[in-house]
């Protein structure tokens, strides 16, 4: 039976009576919000049980040893511990060194001359965010307790010894982020890694809290869309935010190795400025329908793209709006403006820059039905008036082969379409009937009705694969390339499974597929470093081709959807050529130049943008690279001057989308073509694009993304 009697703090004995543990721990639950009488009473049990073990009934001639207070607290902080009850061990320890300054504070006033030491003690003051507090070392005990999982001892150690240098110091105010820093010193200095890196702190210096909070935000462009990277930063507190997330991500969401890679520039992981949120979300029409299409259920659902549009790093596509907005279509009378529709546009606008993220639109397979919501939007998207943030429009090749037709029989429309086009406003899309791109990272596979996010994406740094290969050595540049796709995988399946921990299987507050993007930056530079100084388009298309293989291969094992996007390169393209620019071999190509086609000191091109390029017509080299991708967006749209003036981008997205189906059509004659009634033997390239795989040949023919070399 447990002992009849207990010694208390002044060496007194009472009777024992396992209703005041029971008591205790109930006000400790209570604390916290978890009134479980129960629990209490079975813990209380526990207790009785652990003392009844260490003080066994002796002889009626021997009196039975009686435990002290201290020791059953104790008993009573272990269990709770043990049991998964850190928060109510927090909130009891809490509770005894409220008790014990409050008898340290009546011993003081019993006599001034005993309780000296004590009193200058409290009058040590802790800044909170929201209050000052007087100095507590039992808070220090329960915050290692609960957050870095010490045994109670080691956590008394530690916290006597940050309260023996607080003391010392004579300081009278401490901040608690001082507090935490002498605290992490004493872990280091008790060789506690594994505490220390659980109780690490991620925060800024006031020298950089300050540079942050004074850099004005960048002016906006009315006449250039804003890029979805450039947008979601331009406040003060974004900036913030996203610069403590960026330190917690290497250490808290990727593994060692992929961190090293990140932080080397071999690649770069975009978002970890909100590593816990989807990049971007695409939602059809069809999943906020809450009626019957109207002009105020098109203003409504307005407000639910914002509130989607927060639930992710950089913004929200809608998806096939044209049954929802078709209402605002109704009050155009007989000229060509839409005013309801205009200012749905401007509403979205001035939302987008408001919340910090693009609101954008898709359009695929409008039919005869669709054709004329597309022309009156197309119409009032090329308003620079807009402005910067105004949505932009996916619009799949088919649909904008029909806008083109009809923009042949309407001058007007032809120049609206082109002002479009030039604001950034459009972005061409293309599919096959497996897949097709609807917007940034997002591909939706045929018959799907879902939600899609692109749930998180890699920038690839290629430049630097062909600087270490050298020129003219491609097959080594493919060589460094397997690995860095390998790395690059690996990185997304390690932020995958950080966002499975913090929210599960939903992408924002919807359900549906995660989709995840490789993102080459750099490739105008790597075909000019591989070529001497020479694009070759048909390189381009290999290396294309090959990432998109890699993509599928390092993929499907770890159940990863993986595509090939141009997006989600920007800010990469800039860091990179930052640290390139470091490298030994780089930095001779600053002092000797680093040959046509490549300024040293510029950030790198992002997405697909090869044009201009001497010998070659404008779009030609992206058309001829991009053939070995089913699927994608032309993003950024290719530049080009030609004799002087501006190019017409209509013409050239004829020209781009002409050349890059018959080069897809001729190698896919040259795969299936049979020799003498036998299929093609496999080509010459394709045995090292299989060994960088790590994979023995198939009997199959070989993929298209390893096709041999074609001339331009």
């Amino acid at each position: 039976m447990a002992p009849s009697r207990v010694r208390k703090r002044d060496g007194r004995e009472a009777p024992f009576d396992v209703r005041k543990i029971e008591a205790a721990v109930a006000k400790a639950l209570a604390a916290v919000g978890e009134e479980d009488s129960g629990f209490a009473s079975e813990l209380a049990s526990v207790v009785e049980l652990t003392l009844d073990n260490r003080y066994p009934a002796v002889g009626a001639a021997t009196a039975q040893a009686a435990p002290d207070i201290e020791e059953i607290q104790d008993l009573v902080e272990q269990a709770l511990i043990e049991l998964g009850r850190v928060n109510v061990a927090k909130a009891y320890i809490l509770y005894r060194d409220r008790r014990a300054r409050a008898r340290e504070a009546l011993a003081v006033h019993a006599s001034g001359s005993a309780g000296a030491g004590a009193g200058s003690r409290a009058r040590v003051e802790v800044q909170t965010t929201e209050r000052s507090l007087a100095w507590s070392k039992g808070r220090i005990t329960a915050a290692l307790i609960n957050e870095a999982h010490l045994p109670r001892d080691t956590a008394e150690r530690v916290a006597a010894a940050v309260e023996e240098r607080v003391f010392a110091a004579g300081l009278k105010r401490i901040s608690t982020a001082l507090v935490r820093e002498l605290v992490d010193n004493e872990l280091m200095t008790l060789g506690l890694s594994a505490a220390l890196r659980r109780q690490v702190a991620y925060g800024l210096p006031a020298y950089d809290l300050r540079a942050l909070l004074s850099a004005p935000a960048a002016p906006l462009d009315p006449g250039r869309s804003i890029s979805a990277e450039s947008l979601s930063e331009r406040r003060a507190d974004a900036r913030l935010s996203a610069e403590v997330l960026r330190r917690f991500a290497p250490d808290e969401v990727l593994s060692a190795a992929s961190a090293s890679a990140h932080l080397n520039g071999d690649l770069h992981v975009a978002g970890l400025a909100a590593p816990h949120l989807p990049l971007v979300l695409g939602v059809p029409a069809a999943l906020l329908a809450r009626a019957e299409p109207s002009v105020a259920t098109a203003f409504e659902v307005l407000d639910e793209l914002v509130e989607l549009a927060h639930e992710s790093a950089l913004g929200v596509v809608f998806e096939a709006p044209g049954a929802a907005l078709a209402p605002l279509l109704a009050r155009s009378g007989p000229s060509h403006a839409s005013p309801l529709l205009g200012a749905w546009l401007r509403a979205a606008s001035a939302a987008s820059n408001a919340a910090g993220r693009r609101i954008d639109l898709s359009l695929f397979d409008l039919g005869v039905r669709g054709a004329p919501f597309a022309e009156r939007l197309v119409r009032e998207l090329s308003d620079p008036a807009l402005g910067a943030c105004a949505p932009r429009l996916y619009i799949d090749q088919r649909d904008l082969h029909a806008l083109l037709d009809d923009a042949g029989a309407d001058e007007s429309f032809a120049r609206a379409l082109e002002q479009a086009l030039q604001l950034g406003r459009i972005t061409p899309t293309w599919g096959d009937s497996a897949r097709r791109c609807v917007g940034p990272g997002l591909m939706r596979a045929d018959g799907e009705r879902g939600a899609l996010g692109c749930a998180g994406a890699v920038a690839l740094n290629l430049p630097r694969l062909a600087l270490r290969a050298g020129p003219w050595r491609e097959d080594r540049a493919l060589e460094l390339l397997a690995g860095v796709c390998q790395q690059a995988v690996a990185a997304l399946e390690d932020l995958a499974q950080f966002q499975q921990r913090v929210r599960g299987a939903r992408v924002g507050s919807l359900r549906g597929r995660a989709h995840y993007v490789l993102a080459p930056v750099g490739l105008r530079e790597m075909l000019a470093y591989l070529g001497d100084g020479e694009l070759r388009p048909d390189q381009g298309a290999r290396v294309l081709g090959f990432i998109s293989d890699a993509a599928r291969r390092y993929g499907e094992p770890r159940k990863l959807f993986l595509s090939v996007d141009p997006h989600f390169g920007e800010r990469a393209a800039v860091r990179f050529a930052r640290l390139d620019a470091e490298l030994p071999q780089h930095a001779q190509r600053l002092l000797f130049g680093a040959g046509p086609g490549v300024d040293p000191l510029a950030a790198y091109s992002d997405g697909w943008r090869l044009t201009p390029a001497p010998g070659r017509a404008p779009w030609e080299c992206e058309a001829l690279a991009l053939a070995t991708l089913d699927a994608g967006a032309l993003y950024p749209l290719p530049e080009e001057r030609s004799r002087g003036g501006l190019v017409s981008l209509v013409e050239a997205w004829r020209r781009f989308d002409a050349l890059r189906q018959r080069d897809d059509e001729r190698d896919g004659e040259r795969d299936e073509a049979p020799q003498n009634g036998v299929d093609a033997p496999q080509a010459p390239a394709v045995a090292p694009v299989r060994e960088l795989f790590h994979e023995p040949a198939p009997s199959a023919p070989a993929p298209r993304a390893a096709r041999p070399s074609r001339s331009a």
